[in-house]
């Protein structure tokens, strides 16, 4: 069941008395419970995209409905706005208090939602910060601070997460324990899962990978599909796991796998087979 659908979405701004067109008739339908990823380079419209889900952009042109909530009506923002939750790439922009519980309280305050302490436990719990509540939230690690942010939103029940490039500020290490709390969110819960990045290795275990260039959806696909995709690859100029790169290069040189891997270990595998 869809619950995202964007229909012939577009958008430009005004610079230097230029219109620049940043989403040009954009249509892409999500799933409930769908994992995504989006990927391409810098400027090519997957910011602007996402924040139109969270109501941050008005619409210029085209639809969009969240859970069927019809993104231009004003009325439906504050609706919208609990269903989808977003998390911003710096995340000391994202916090009102400094202490863990204050936080999240102010979450389920601000939109009218009645909790108690397990209401807290049980958001915490979810992103791996059990007993964190009464913590300096300036005392935690970059990804513990992102994981509380992820679980500010999950305390008013969302429909949709979205992250829009969340770790990269991140340091190896923390990346790592985001991604592992958003790949446990996507197998005990059944919440829509949208996540921007630059790095691949991050989009493999998603469900689906949209690619974007200038402003236009240029594929969508499994990971094994776009990635066993060369030509795509080239002309999107997006950059491949590590693994991925190994494939091609094996490739180049008349080594032939039977399948594109994903990670190290299918690598491996793979490697092993080979006669």
């Amino acid at each position: 069941m869809n619950i995202i659908n964007i229909n012939d979405l577009s958008h430009s701004y005004v610079f230097a008395q230029k219109e620049i067109k940043t989403l040009k008739n954009i249509s892409l339908y999500i799933n409930k419970g769908e994992y995504i990823s989006i990927v391409g380079k810098n400027g090519c419209g997957k910011s602007t995209l996402v924040k139109h889900l969270n109501a941050l952009i008005d619409i210029q042109h085209g639809e969009i409905t969240i859970a069927t909530l019809d993104c231009k009506n004003n009325k439906n923002i504050y609706k919208i706005r609990q269903k989808c939750g977003m998390v911003f790439q710096n995340p000391n922009n994202q916090f009102v208090s400094s202490v863990v519980k204050e936080d999240i309280e102010f979450s389920l305050k601000n939109y009218n939602i009645d909790y108690d302490d397990s209401t807290i436990s049980k958001a915490l719990s979810l992103v791996g910060l059990e007993n964190f509540e009464n913590r300096d939230i300036y005392s935690l690690s970059g990804g513990q601070k992102q994981r509380l942010a992820l679980a500010g939103i999950l305390c008013v029940n969302p429909d949709i997460i979205i992250l829009d490039e969340a770790t990269t500020m991140l340091s190896p290490n923390s990346r790592k324990s985001v991604l592992n709390t958003l790949n446990e969110l996507h197998k005990k819960t059944d919440i829509t899962i949208i996540a921007i990045t630059q790095y691949a290795q991050e989009t493999v275990d998603c469900d689906r990978i949209v690619v974007m260039k200038n402003g236009e959806v240029l594929a969508q696909g499994s990971p094994e599909k776009i990635y066993s995709n060369s030509s795509l690859i080239e002309r999107a100029e997006i950059g491949v796991p590590y693994c991925v790169k190994i494939y091609y290069d094996l490739k180049d040189n008349g080594i032939e796998l039977s399948k594109c891997p994903l990670n190290n270990e299918s690598l491996v595998e793979l490697l092993c087979r080979l006669k």
